[in-house]
């Protein structure tokens, strides 16, 4: 009897003592699980082979590092494909079918305005676009990919809304669970340089083909019967030799803008006296401006020999030739053009002010434009060909420069040239 106590007894302690470890090793085991599922490092669970948990502690053993690595990656591709879609340039959201926000990267949050927070959120309650919630719409209800272009009002300011032209790319996403994925271009530029490059082409056609149909005419007139009458062939050759001079010009304004937007129109800058050239400038269309009655004056303030500034002196030449050209030509007859100059620590400033016939303010942004012309055929009239603003334009910008507009209609205009001063290394 006392022998079976025993036996009964060292049973029961083994048996406990296999408990024990047992549930160790479970406890270990629980801890490890629980830190697999947080993404927190595992520690190898030991455990000998009379533990019922043995097992499963060496099951675990081995499945943990292949988890933690799986998951290792995993994350080091979705730090990578973040990254990726936080540099891109388009605006990117993810949604889901209840059209609520999953993702959305740096590009879209500026495009539309949204934050982090607004992860979970309703499309319709974050875009307040029409467009854009049609755009949702229909990438969600196709089995294909959807392409369109929508336009995004953006408020810049309290009274000026800006319009911007976006080109999407709708994928849909079969799940589970289902949803989309857009991708927002702004095409806003490229849109506005189509439109350019198309009036461009429009306008080019027709101010070729106005001259060009003068002399047509006037040619066919003298072959028909005006040529032997002295009366009027002297006179109507004189209107070909016009109109053929404006074609050069034209001609030659084109090439010359063609040059300067392709890079071609190579320039030597280098430290230029701004006073002379002015001068020789002003005098070159002083007897144009006494012919018309105009008060022509020059103030060079506190312009010497010592102002300087980084240009090639020809590409000042047609800069100041083209808006005294200008002013003269828009001022009536007992007006005034000034040239006047002033100086700041980093530019010399050049404004070219008339009293002449004035740009609305509506169309002042347009100036600059090829071929734009304020009164169209009173500059036609005048000669101009419409392209001496946008050389300007291009000239200033090659040099660093600043060229700015303001005017009134009716009451002349002003332009201001901030032309960047030479400074010797």
């Amino acid at each position: 009897m006392v022998l079976v106590c025993v036996v009964l007894g060292i049973a029961l302690a083994i048996v406990t003592f296999i408990a024990l470890r047992s549930r160790r090793t479970l406890a270990k085991l629980e801890r490890g699980i629980a830190a697999l599922g947080n993404g927190r490092p595992t520690r190898p669970i030991a455990a000998g082979y009379t533990c019922l948990a043995g097992p499963l502690a060496r099951l675990f053993n081995v499945v943990a590092p292949k988890l933690e690595a799986r998951i290792a990656l995993q994350e080091q591709d979705r730090q990578q494909l973040r990254a990726v879609l936080g540099g891109m340039s388009e605006g990117v959201i993810a949604i889901d079918a209840r059209r609520r926000l999953l993702f959305a990267n740096a590009s879209a949050n500026r495009l539309f305005g949204i934050d982090a927070d607004s992860v979970g959120r309703l499309i319709p309650e974050l875009i307040r676009s029409t467009q854009v919630q049609g755009a949702v719409e229909a990438t969600l209800s196709s089995l294909n990919p959807y392409q369109g272009e929508v336009t995004l009002a953006t408020r810049e300011s309290v009274l000026r809304v800006h319009s911007r032209i976006l080109a999407v790319y709708g994928t849909p996403l079969p799940g589970p669970p289902p949803g989309a994925v857009l991708v927002f271009h702004d095409v806003t530029e490229l849109r506005r340089l189509e439109r350019m490059r198309q009036d461009f082409v429009a306008n080019a056609s027709h101010e070729l083909k106005t001259p060009l149909a003068s002399i047509k005419a006037y040619t066919e007139t003298l072959l028909d019967w005006a040529l032997k009458d002295e009366a009027v062939n002297v006179r109507f050759l004189e209107r070909i030799d016009e109109q053929a001079e404006r074609l050069n010009q034209l001609i030659l304004d084109m090439l010359s803008l063609a040059r300067l937007e392709s890079g071609q129109e190579v320039f030597e800058h280098g430290p230029l006296l701004l006073a002379p050239v002015i001068v020789a400038c002003l005098n070159s269309h002083r007897d144009r401006a006494d012919t018309k009655g105009l008060n022509l004056g020059l103030e060079l303030g506190e312009l010497d020999d010592q102002s300087e500034i980084k240009a090639d002196e020809e590409a000042i030449r047609q800069i100041l030739d083209n808006l005294v050209d200008n002013a003269i030509k828009y001022t009536p007859e007992g007006g005034s053009v000034l040239v006047s100059c002033r100086q700041s620590t980093d530019a010399i400033v050049v404004e070219v002010a008339d009293s002449g016939i004035g740009i609305p303010r509506d169309e002042l942004a347009r100036v600059f434009e090829r071929f734009y012309r304020v009164d169209k055929a009173r500059s036609r009239e005048l000669g101009g060909t419409g392209l001496g603003l946008s050389i300007v334009k291009h000239l200033v910008q090659s040099i660093d420069g600043q060229v700015t507009v303001v005017s009134r209609l009716g009451a002349g205009s002003r332009f201001t040239v901030h032309f960047p001063r030479f400074r010797p290394h």
